[in-house]
Formats: structure tokens, C-alpha cells, sequence
């Protein structure tokens, strides 16, 4: 829980210092596809980060599933793609 807390925050300061709209358009379509194949439309500063979210969700769904409850999951996800 903490680390989602953690990106969600470096996720909100990134998009408040450094993106410009169409940037912050692509990385928002890039979590709503949540898939690895969408750092090609990123810019660089953007792939490191989306690149660290998807590793983050993936280390606590392993997590997770260690005690059975991975679905739990995929509620977070449909709430941080929308």
C-alpha cells in the first residue's frame, strides 16, 4: 500500500513540474493500457517513470498472491487507469 501511495505521489509532482499536456495525455493513455508495449508512445522522462509504476504493481500483486488475494488488485488498477 505504501509504495502505491509513493508512486501516486511522484506520478502527481511529475505531472505538476514537468509535463505538458499532450505528454500527460500519452502517459494517461499509457496507464489506462496498463501494458509495458505503451512506453513506445512516451516520452523518455515519462518511460522511467511508467516503467517504475508497472513494476510497483507487479511487485505487490506477487505480493499478493502469496496469500491468495491477488485479485484485489484489479480493482486498484481499473481505479488508477481512470
Amino acid at each position: 500500500m505504501t509504495k502505491s501511495i509513493y508512486m501516486t505521489s511522484i506520478i502527481d509532482d511529475t505531472f505538476d513540474a514537468y509535463g505538458i499536456f499532450e505528454e500527460l495525455k500519452l502517459f494517461t493513455e499509457a496507464v489506462q493500457r496498463w501494458d509495458i508495449g505503451a512506453t513506445n508512445i512516451l516520452p523518455e522522462y515519462m518511460k522511467i517513470l511508467y516503467k517504475a509504476l508497472l513494476d510497483t504493481y507487479n511487485e505487490i500483486e506477487q505480493d499478493l498472491a502469496k496469500e491468495g488475494r491477488s485479485s484485489y488488485l484489479r480493482y486498484d488498477k481499473e481505479k488508477v487507469g481512470n
